[in-house]
């Protein structure tokens, strides 16, 4: 039994520390005061935001996911 629980123990360590590692290869630009580009993966995402009243809104407006073949607006708010 524990060697069953240690072997369990070091493959979730090994699986999450792959992906720590990973997610280390993102980068976030600040492009003005209400857009963001996260680029992440060969795939870089352009977050809008919107200034809003209320704190319980979301203040992301559109986001959209741009590869080198196309684009895609992942949420977009109609306004």
């Amino acid at each position: 039994m524990k060697k069953f629980l240690l072997l369990t123990f070091f493959s979730i360590f090994s699986f999450a520390n792959e992906n720590y590692i990973n997610m280390k290869n993102c980068e976030t630009i600040k492009l003005s005061q209400y857009t963001v580009l996260v680029s992440c993966h060969k795939i870089d995402y352009l977050i809008e935001y919107r200034k809003v009243d209320d704190e319980e809104k979301d203040t992301v407006k559109k986001i959209t996911a741009i590869t080198l073949k196309d684009q895609r607006i992942i949420k977009s708010v109609g306004k």
